[in-house]
């Protein structure tokens, strides 16, 4: 009891103290509890404001899918994602980066000096889209650095015109609204596929050379696209005598060994002459089915050589074609500077390049007839 009477008075205001904590945690818990109604009732706004956003963005998209075509050509995606970037892509990393996924290209891997300086660390998404599309165009010309083994890079015009770039350009922004939600504005696959399908005539140009073995002289005098632009009817009665009957319907495509997917594109390559500027150009008319790929389209540049210098046109250069000066001799594949060209690349001054970070090698030639 002594003991007992000697610590109460420091038991009992240990006591007091815990009273006086445990009203102030009843207090804090008391506002703790103030504070979750108060929430409750703002997460109910919050959740009730959500909700009805959601009904606003369906009927917007029911209104959108109403009122406004569905988006089928290039144009019309890269408009709407001009619209709704500044929001969604201000930086453009989702272009660049759906680019990077469709191509497998990535940009400082090509670019190793360019990437040694750190330039691409500070670019924007539409920045790194350029050199992208610049290396998947070969639009790239190279300098080698001196006192070193690296190459710096200069971009060049990407011609987008050419169907190759258009069918890039279409997919690209099909995967860029896809993955931004907006796949629902897009055309049905089979619309756009109907579309695609459509046959359309592309032409493929290239120069021509020739010798005329005048009757008054025995050396031929060599001939260029000027000279030979006055012989264009006899050159091209030349062509016609000289189709096979196998090439009625798919004229030198009946001898294509290459792809599966060019074969079934080109629907068919009939070889011609045209007039471009006083110039007789050699022309190979093609029908295509849908749209090339930028690979597809110089597989179909590398058969056109393969059948002008060794196939088709090689024994086109060998007959005669008579007329009224003498024996004409016409080649269809006069050197390796100018190559074949679309018509678009022709009005852009574009020269054939070799392909990025590869030597210059001729490929293997296609058997030809």
């Amino acid at each position: 009891m002594l003991r007992a009477i000697r610590e109460y008075p420091v038991v009992h205001a240990e006591l007091e103290t815990a009273r006086f904590d445990l009203r102030q945690v009843q207090q804090t818990l008391g506002k703790s509890q103030e504070d979750c109604v108060s929430l409750q009732l703002t997460l109910d706004e919050q959740k009730d404001y959500t909700d009805f956003l959601s009904h606003k963005v369906e009927a917007l998209q029911d209104a959108l899918n109403e009122f406004c075509p569905r988006l089928s050509t290039p144009e019309e995606m890269k408009r709407f994602y001009d619209t709704i970037s500044p929001s969604m892509d201000a930086q453009g990393f989702t272009l660049y980066h759906m680019a990077k996924e469709l191509t497998g290209i990535d940009v400082p891997a090509c670019f190793p000096y360019e990437d040694n300086r750190g330039m691409f660390e500070v670019m924007e998404g539409h920045q790194l889209l350029d050199w992208l599309t610049a290396v998947h165009f070969q639009a790239v010309e190279w300098e080698i650095i001196p006192n070193s083994t690296y190459e710096s890079a200069t971009l060049l015009p990407v011609d987008t015109s050419t169907p190759e770039y258009q069918a890039f350009e279409k997919q690209l922004y099909e995967k860029v609204l896809d993955r931004m939600g907006f796949q629902d504005i897009l055309a049905p696959r089979q619309e756009v596929s109907d579309i695609e399908n459509q046959t359309t005539e592309l032409k493929l140009y290239s120069r021509l050379s020739g010798e005329l073995t005048e009757q008054e002289y025995d050396d031929p005098q060599p001939m260029d696209g000027g000279d030979l632009a006055m012989f264009q009817d006899v050159i091209l009665q030349g062509i016609e005598d000289e189709q096979m009957p196998e090439e009625e319907e798919r004229g030198l495509m009946a001898y294509f060994d290459g792809s599966d997917a060019v074969n079934e594109k080109v629907v068919s390559l009939f070889p011609s002459v045209e007039i471009i500027d006083g110039e007789l150009y050699g022309v190979a008319v093609c029908q295509i089915s849908g749209t090339l790929t930028s690979n597809e389209l110089r597989e179909l540049k590398d058969y056109c050589r393969s059948q002008y210098c060794d196939g088709w046109g090689e024994g086109f250069a060998q007959r005669p074609r008579r007329t009224e000066y003498g024996e004409l001799y016409v080649s269809f594949w006069r050197d390796n500077s100018t190559g074949i060209l679309t018509k678009e690349e022709m009005e852009a001054g574009i020269v054939p390049n070799r392909p990025f970070h590869q030597a210059k090698k001729d490929r293997g030639e296609h058997s030809g007839r």
